[in-house]
């Protein structure tokens, strides 16, 4: 969290700030402001950037520590440097431009600011808050319109997060997962990046949430889940979108869900994971051609909802969540040196921040991280130049928690777009956020 100066902000991202330290919705902040809501998201996300923040209990929380905020309600406990408590005189009456009500958020939001900022970290995240979502309002989330390498595209038929996502050229395939009328959901739906438009495959035979995908020889592979009387399954289902059928083949070694999965060569592999009881260190790996499973050299740390992919001959691993705190690591997995009987495992220069529930995808050797949050808050995503084993920045078109969507990398005519769709970010999402990570241009 930065100590510059408040000076640093500007007079709007001020009051912007103040009210944001009232409990005030981003719509509630526009109306009073009288300024349109995508306005309001541009001055949160220019505040966060200049606090070194992550979300908007913590600008809150900057703000009434370094004095941006004078708190004028009578009995409330301001807290020191040292944490220790002070009683605050606020004067005789409170000023009459806030109401009773407004005082009252106004107290709750603080005394929230400091159960987050104190209560143990061992508390946040319990289980049934990283296995569950719950819409939290009643608004359906935007994303942020004015960011200029992130084009909207056609929305997710059904809003949905904690899902399967693959893709096989042009085609990308939304499997199972979470929704608000289905608490497991059994559907296929498959967005042609060509024609942005969605269509519908044969329905999953196992209805799942908190699952992955890999594709091997045209084919998905789709292993465990949770279901919908919360048991973790060790089916692994296979869907051939040729003859749009579904197969089953050789189950896990063990029920697992919330894992990381990608594929190398002729199967996959299925990082971690959580198995009903614990977060699991595990590493599989599924042949396709044998139908064998085999157990491979497992993570140095147990953990679930961390996100991998393959790049070149290595699989890299990022963030994930280890029970108690989100995690910030990058390693990669070398099944070459594994099969050499030597240490596969290689650590890497961490993210900026901890993640789980995030989405990763591959550009032209670069990892791209979009969203995260079971815990946490973000203002940004994050590119990994592997080469040069070095992190970057790049804008989130939603602000916030945008966690367990999927993510693609497709081309198009016009360049290499990284295609965000769905997710959570206090209701399931439907949208589908295009990034351009590449432009093409075409000379007369």
């Amino acid at each position: 969290m930065s100590t510059e100066s408040p000076d640093e902000l500007s007079s709007r991202e001020k009051e912007i700030l103040e009210l944001v330290a009232t409990g005030a919705t981003n719509r509630q902040i526009a109306a009073k402001l009288t300024i349109s809501i995508n306005t309001v998201k541009t001055h949160l996300r220019n505040i966060f950037t200049k606090l070194c923040v992550e979300s908007r209990t913590e600008a809150a929380l900057w703000a009434v520590k370094y004095g941006v905020i004078e708190m004028e309600l009578e009995g409330v406990a301001s807290v020191d440097e040292d944490n220790t408590s002070q009683k605050v005189d606020w004067g005789p009456e409170p000023p009459s431009a806030l109401g009773v009500g407004q005082y009252l958020a106004l107290g709750v939001s603080l005394l929230f600011i400091l159960l987050v900022t104190f209560w143990p970290k061992s508390v946040q995240g319990t289980r049934g808050s990283v296995l569950e979502d719950s819409a939290q309002s009643t608004e359906q989330t935007e994303p942020v319109r004015y960011l200029a390498r992130w084009r909207t595209k056609a929305p997710l038929p059904t809003p949905r997060s904690r899902f399967a996502q693959a893709q096989i050229g042009s085609k990308v395939f939304v499997i199972g997962g979470s929704s608000a009328n289905e608490r497991r959901s059994a559907s296929v739906e498959v967005y042609d990046v060509a024609q942005d438009s969605w269509g519908r495959g044969r329905d999953k035979p196992s209805p799942v949430a908190n699952v992955g995908a890999a594709v091997v020889e045209g084919l998905i592979y789709v292993p465990g889940g949770l279901d919908a009387s919360n048991r973790v399954r060790d089916i692994l289902e296979v869907y051939n979108p040729q003859t749009d059928t579904w197969d089953t083949a050789t189950p896990l070694p063990i029920p697992l869900c919330a894992y990381a999965i990608a594929p190398f060569k002729e199967g996959f592999y299925v990082f971690g994971g959580w198995d009903g009881e614990t977060y699991r260190s595990s590493v599989y790996y599924y042949e396709v051609s044998s139908g064998a499973w085999e157990e491979a050299v497992p993570m140095k740390t147990a953990k679930g909802f961390s996100a991998a992919a393959l790049v070149g001959d290595r699989i890299y691993l990022v963030g994930g969540y280890d029970g108690s705190r989100e995690v910030s690591s990058c390693s990669s997995y070398d099944p070459v040196l594994a099969a050499q009987g030597e240490d596969p495992w290689e650590e890497h220069a961490p993210m900026s921040v901890r993640r789980a529930g995030h989405a990763v995808t591959v550009f032209q050797g670069n990892l791209y991280v979009v969203g995260g949050g079971l815990v946490s808050s973000f203002a940004y995503n994050e590119r990994y130049d592997v080469e040069n084993n070095v992190w970057s920045n790049f804008e989130s078109p939603v602000l916030g928690r945008w966690r367990t969507l999927g993510l693609s990398t497709a081309n198009t005519k016009d360049g290499t777009y990284l295609y965000a769709v769905g997710g959570w970010n206090g209701n399931y999402l439907g949208i589908v956020e295009a990034y351009q990570a590449s432009f093409r241009v075409y000379l007369p």
